[in-house]
Formats: structure tokens, sequence, C-alpha cells
């Protein structure tokens, strides 16, 4: 297992079926060029997790409902906005590589064996938000899937999960893999 610990949580991956764009060579030959990546991907029954994790407990004082979600007619707010653009990097990322494009061979050489060829993909946002806040889950979940339901339609995802870090921890499908740091 390899294990690592981001935004209060540790997350242990399994050797040879887990990858972090991040890591990736090919990535950061072109993370200086507004590309963005999702935290975490591994294999488990067939099926690609990508997880984003995302922790606003330390700005608690500050961050309120208009930081996270968009009103109709105006921009997206910074957090939002960054959220779509991560969802929709690592997708494209992953398309180019199962398309063999140019730069998606070289993606798709880092990846691991498993994650080469296509497979189902299960998008995850997991956030940690300021108890005041948490009345904004629903409406997160539901306006990052209405910003993002064309671009995922194209990988056959139909909805990216919205969850908080306490379900995450205790949902029986990522308990195996995710803990809450102590």
């Amino acid at each position: 297992m390899a294990t690592y610990t981001e935004s209060g949580l540790k997350v242990e991956l399994p050797e040879g079926q887990h990858f972090r764009f991040a890591d990736l060579p090919a990535y950061r030959a072109l993370s200086g060029q507004h590309l963005k990546e999702m935290d975490f991907a591994w294999v488990h029954d067939g099926t690609l997790f990508l997880l984003e994790v995302r922790s606003y407990a330390q700005v608690t004082t500050t961050l309120t409902g208009a930081d996270l979600l968009p009103v109709k007619g105006q921009p997206a707010p910074f957090r939002h906005q960054a959220l779509i653009d991560k969802v929709t990097d690592s997708l494209l990322m992953l398309l180019a590589a199962w398309a063999d494009t140019e730069r998606g061979k070289a993606i798709r050489t880092s990846l691991p064996a498993p994650a080469q060829s296509k497979l189902p993909i299960k998008l995850i946002i997991a956030v940690e938000l300021p108890a005041a806040l948490s009345v904004h889950l629903q409406g997160l979940r539901d306006s990052l899937n209405d910003r993002l339901r064309g671009r995922i339609a194209l990988a056959d995802v139909r909805s990216v999960v919205l969850i908080d870090y306490t379900r995450l921890v205790t949902n029986p499908l990522f308990s195996p893999f995710i803990r809450l740091q102590v």
C-alpha cells in the first residue's frame, strides 16, 4: 500500500492499482499551462475512481456560501470553478491517454497497467466544510453536476459524487482506503 496524507485525510492505495496525476512526468510537463488534476486515482473492481479532497476547515471565519455556489448571471466563485477545472482536466487527460493522442501516449505509459485501457469512471469530490456551511453541500453538488453534465457525459459518467468527509470515511466503498488523519 502507498500512503498519502492530504487535506486532513490518510489515503492508503494498493500498489500497482493507483496513480496521482501530479506524480506523472507527462502531467508535470503540462502543469504550468493551466492544467489541473484531481488528487487521487485508483482502480477497484474494474472501475477507475478519481478523488478530489478539499478541506475548508481552516477558513471557517471567512468562508461563506457565496464562496462556493455560483449565482445566475455572475462568474462562478473561484473555489467552484477550481473544482470544475480539476474534474474537466482530469477527464481530458484520461480520454487523451485512452485515445492515443501524442500527449496522451505519454500519460498512458505512466499509468498503472489496469488504468491504461478504458474503464468505467467514478468521480468523487470530498469536502470538509465548517458546520455552518454544510447546508450548502446539496446546492454545491447540484451546481457542479449542472456545470459538468455535458463534459462528464463525454466520458460516460452520469454524475459527480459530492460527499463530506464523515460520509467518505464511513462509506464501505471508500473506508478500506481512506481515513481521517489523526
